[in-house]
């Protein structure tokens, strides 16, 4: 009898996390991805009164670290929605930015956010202390939440799971240290480019290409990798204008990081900024296993009016 009830704590354990350990390996599930993860989750109670505790734990997604969130809800159709603000013990603000990764699924919501380099080793040398996200209900109605921590470790844990890990920015601002990659950028400031730069190596920083007219997707720049398939994110509102959006791409060509408004936009609503960024997570590029870890590309995305 008692067997019994164990296993059935344990099932309802992975199903509120939804993660899974596999040959030692526990994972984190979210829409078509899963997330090598930390064993120990932990819960921030909720600072509402109405509102329920928010579930966090700690993956990798590849060499960039995550951060993934679950909460229960009973309205259906409850996403994470917009930045996630994270304050550690000893006043540091952290904020990750949306990366597209939303779902409901089981009356619960689930997110996961990108962490950089230097956010990770804040969070190694202080506990977290309160998390505020806003969850979005039925696509019409915003809800900001904060979430505090009472008692957990978040530091050691942190410290542990990502002890040799680059993350994008790492690995991002190498790149960036590159003199030809500098004086290219420098002189051709990216815009002009129509059909992009290189400074020897093939996987090379790229520079996206004429950005052409139209409503859609219409520009895109990755070196060395061919397009697989993209989609587009339509505006909401009555703007028009060109996105520029920055990305990261792994070697099995997805995007894991988006972002937008850099040089080359001529629209910086916020209308528009996150449709795009929406869109350049739509995009897929080849499998490469000789590509880099994280390899530097651009989203163009052209907004127009229709009458």
């Amino acid at each position: 009898m008692n067997g019994n009830k164990k296993k059935i704590l344990i099932v309802l354990i992975s199903m509120l996390f939804i993660t899974l350990t596999v040959n030692g390996q526990n994972f984190f599930f979210i829409g078509e991805n899963s997330y090598p993860c930390t064993e120990e989750s932990f819960a921030l109670q909720s600072n509402s009164d109405d509102g329920e505790d928010l579930n966090v734990l700690f993956a990798k997604d590849g060499a960039t670290a995550i951060i993934a969130l679950t909460t229960k809800s009973s309205l259906s159709g409850t996403l994470f929605s917009g930045k996630l603000i994270i304050y550690l013990d000893d006043g540091t603000v952290i904020t990750c930015m949306d990366r597209g990764e939303s779902f409901y699924v089981d009356d619960t919501a689930q997110a996961v956010y990108s962490l950089t380099n230097e956010q990770v080793n804040k969070m190694k040398n202080s506990n977290i202390n309160t998390v505020r996200y806003t969850l979005k209900i039925y696509n019409i109605k915003e809800v900001n939440r904060s979430a505090s921590n009472k008692a957990f470790s978040t530091k050691d844990l942190i410290s542990k799971f990502y002890n040799n890990l680059d993350s994008v920015n790492e690995v991002a601002d190498k790149k960036e240290q590159n003199p030809k990659k500098t004086k290219l950028d420098a002189l051709m400031g990216g815009l002009n480019n129509e059909k992009g730069q290189s400074n020897g190596d093939s996987y090379a920083t790229s520079y996206y290409g004429s950005p052409g007219s139209g409503n859609g997707t219409d520009g895109y720049g990755l070196s060395g990798r061919s397009l697989v398939s993209k989609g587009k994110v339509q505006q909401e509102c009555n703007e028009s204008g060109r996105v520029v959006v920055k990305i990261v791409v792994d070697r099995n060509g997805k995007v894991i990081s988006a972002t937008p408004s850099v040089r080359g936009t001529t629209n910086n609503n916020p209308c528009l900024l996150e449709p795009a960024k929406k869109t350049a997570f739509t995009y897929k590029w080849n499998t490469d296993s000789n590509a880099p870890n994280q390899q530097i590309g651009y989203v163009v995305v052209n907004y127009t009016l229709v009458e």
